[in-house]
């Protein structure tokens, strides 16, 4: 029962604050709502493995409302739960316009995101994977920035894509399936699919999830629609959607088409570490910060995309923790962003420039989670990037160095940003220019703290990961001598 009510909760909350007219009770009841939400997964965490929840929905294919969880899952209902707070908070003592109605489409993202990570069959997870783009499609087009028309029209047609690419392979799956046929992904992962088919449906599957990290060369919606987005909507892609793609890959990809991973790993590990290389490069050669920082985001989701395809412990574990400090830390840059647009007016870096001056307090933070952002040793940025590394030597030394240019080049562009906007003479510009409010320390502080705590004492993330890390491995293991007999 404590599955349906983390799910519904953020949801009948969301159509409750559509009532309420003063924007202070609207946040604050949003805020609570999320809040709640994260205490309730902190209890499940510590509840049976076993908890679940199954209701009868349809007679077709023994369609059910079917909610459970495993190692994965539950990693990903923390960080939606952990980061939706911080998201909402975002959006505190600012002017926003239907305030009622910009919550409330949050919240249901938020629903719509756990219902992806808690369900039990391909059915139930089509319909939240759609429901979330409904949400944010009206974020980013009413409270997005210049040209949110075109740029949030260009995002929903890519996704849209994407999700047809999923439907056809989900009904492809289901009637595969013996007699009357299930959607269950407890029968779904017990097909036996002969490998000359896997080849093919592992594109079709992939594509959707390529999509949705995004990487290369399916990445062309993210840099323009996280420059226009909102600050809030930023957060929700960048924090959390951009994270159903690799947990999708992980429900789908691994244990229904393991053949078609092994067969066209290479592939597609040249592709993720083209992505790395060209979005850091990119990101450095950018004069507007938000744009820089989406590229940095393509930059290390590209490096977990490649986790994705090495079947080795080390690269199960990183990615999985990095997809923990990749959220935290996204949120943390974006929230900044907008601190910094407010205080000077712009995003343009050849504009910036001694900012430390009038805002000294902020200069500190900001290091700070820059400091993460490039992977610094004893940060939670660090951890992951670490493992994954490793796990890409074990595979070639190459893919290793191809895959360590974020932290290079990551060190390089951000602290080179870093100098633009904080460092240097006093800017006369700025003069009038305050420094934090306790806002941005209720938000940025307990953010820079986990991260740092993470980087210190990593061993309770990588024990909630361990055993989906393992799992992973196993799937591909198993996969590995039948693929062997096959040529490309």
């Amino acid at each position: 029962m404590i599955l349906l009510i983390i799910l519904l909760l953020p949801l009948v909350t969301g159509l409750g604050i559509l009532f309420l007219r003063n924007a202070c009770t609207v946040r604050i009841v949003a805020l609570t709502s999320t809040i709640v939400n994260l205490v309730l997964t902190f209890v499940l965490m510590g509840s049976s493995p076993a908890a679940s929840f199954s209701a009868e929905w349809t007679n077709l294919m023994g369609i059910k409302l079917a909610l459970g969880f495993d190692g994965i899952s539950l990693l990903m209902l923390l960080l939606t739960n952990l980061l939706f707070p911080f998201i909402i908070l975002a959006g505190f003592k600012r002017e926003q316009k239907q305030v009622s109605v910009l919550n409330f489409l949050i919240l249901l993202t938020q629903a719509a995101l756990i219902g992806v990570f808690l369900s039990q069959n391909a059915f139930l997870f089509y319909i939240f994977w759609e429901l979330t783009l409904i949400p944010i499609y009206f974020i980013l087009l009413l409270w997005g920035g210049e040209n949110s028309r075109a740029v949030t029209l260009k995002f929903f047609i890519y996704t849209l894509a994407g999700s047809l690419f999923l439907l056809i392979g989900i009904i492809y799956l289901v009637q595969l399936t013996p007699g009357i046929h299930s959607t269950d992904f407890s029968v779904l992962n017990q097909l036996h699919i002969p490998a000359a088919t896997q080849i093919w449906l592992f594109w079709v599957l992939f594509i959707a999830f390529a999509i949705k990290m995004p990487i290369f060369p399916f990445h062309t919606w993210q840099p323009n629609t996280y420059t226009m987005a909102s600050t809030q909507g930023v957060m929700i892609l960048g924090g959390v959607m951009t994270k159903m793609g690799i947990y999708g890959a992980l429900r789908f990809l691994f244990p229904m088409v393991p053949q078609g991973v092994l067969y066209w790993q290479n592939i597609v590990l040249v592709m993720c570490l083209i992505g790395v290389v060209y979005a850091s490069v990119i990101a450095f050669r950018q004069t507007n910060l938000k744009r820089l920082i989406a590229f940095s985001s393509m930059a290390h989701i590209s490096l977990m995309a490649a986790a994705l395809f090495i079947y080795n412990y080390y690269a199960a574990q990183g990615l999985l923790f990095q997809v923990v400090t990749h959220g935290l830390t996204v949120v943390a840059l974006f929230y900044m962003v907008q601190l910094i647009q407010d205080k000077t007016n712009t995003l343009e870096l050849p504009q910036m420039g001694g900012l430390k001056h009038a805002a000294p307090k902020m200069a500190i933070l900001l290091l700070m989670i820059v400091l993460v952002s490039v992977a610094l040793p004893l940060t939670g940025g660090f951890i992951g990037e670490f493992l994954i590394i490793i796990g890409l030597a074990k595979q070639s030394i190459w893919m290793a160095l191809f895959g360590g240019t974020t932290m290079i080049l990551g060190a390089i562009y951000m602290l080179y940003a870093y100098q633009r906007i904080m460092l240097g003479d006093k800017n006369i510009s700025f003069k009038n220019t305050t420094d934090l409010v306790r806002l941005d320390y209720w938000m940025l502080i307990p953010l820079i703290a986990i991260l740092f705590i993470l980087g210190i004492y990593p061993q309770p993330i990588l024990n909630l990961v361990e055993v989906s890390a393992n799992t992973m491995q196993n799937l591909l293991t198993s996969a590995t001598g039948i693929v062997t007999t096959m040529s490309h």
